[in-house]
């Protein structure tokens, strides 16, 4: 995996600046994507970025790191949770792993540990994604074949019976792009042979690539 996409979630700004730190002098290729004070404005972020990595305070007002990683475990087992806390008890690190956090990391934290942590997430991402290859290869398959049809990520999801975010993750690890811009991508592609190498009008295009709307078309 070229650049690994991290979600930082901390009440103390002090100790997202300090992640932040750490990932800069760490010696593997990251991204902050956004970052969040508690669990409730991180889980809304996972839904927007669904990022890679989360690495994530246990101890936090409203939702806790443990709910956060039971919230977004419901529905997707390939995002990687590195949990941080600055109390050295076995007890939430047991939590922490049960719930399936890939490390448990305590402050003051430091760069070799945080870079060991994101190896192994790195790792783990690989395994999840190998496991899902054929799901993958044959969703988008079906994308190529449909997408002058109203495909929608819930469309998808009915089925091949999963998760939407789940879907949408496995499509941006094959093709690079997220669903939506990738549909897109198709549509354009074929409106452009279909307008430079026949007689179609833009509308019949339009609806020949799933547009019924000629001015959204246009």
């Amino acid at each position: 995996m070229a650049v690994l996409t991290v979600l930082i979630v901390d009440d103390e700004p002090l100790v997202r600046s300090g992640i932040r730190f750490s990932l800069e002098e760490a010696a593997l290729r990251t991204s902050v994507v956004g970052e969040a004070q508690n669990g409730t404005e991180a889980l809304g972020q996972y839904h927007r970025l669904l990022p890679d990595v989360i690495i994530t305070d246990i101890k936090m007002p409203g939702m806790t790191g443990l709910d956060l990683i039971r919230e977004v475990r419901r529905t997707d087992r390939i995002t990687q949770f590195i949990m941080i806390s600055g109390y050295a008890d076995f007890e939430y690190a047991r939590q922490a792993i049960n719930h399936g956090a890939a490390h448990y990391v305590l402050k003051p934290i430091k760069t070799k540990e945080l870079e060991e942590a994101l190896k192994q997430c790195a790792a783990r991402l690989e395994i999840r994604y190998d496991e899902a290859l054929d799901e993958t290869e044959r969703l988008v398959r079906y994308i190529e074949e449909n997408f002058s049809q109203p495909l929608t990520l819930e469309v998808l999801s009915d089925r091949f019976n999963f998760n939407a975010k789940y879907l949408s993750r496995l499509i941006k690890h094959k093709v690079g792009t997220g669903f939506s811009e990738y549909l897109l991508n198709l549509r354009m592609k074929r409106a452009a042979e279909l307008l430079t190498k026949t007689d179609m009008d833009i509308k019949a295009v339009a609806l020949e690539v799933g547009y019924e709307d000629q001015q959204y078309f246009h």
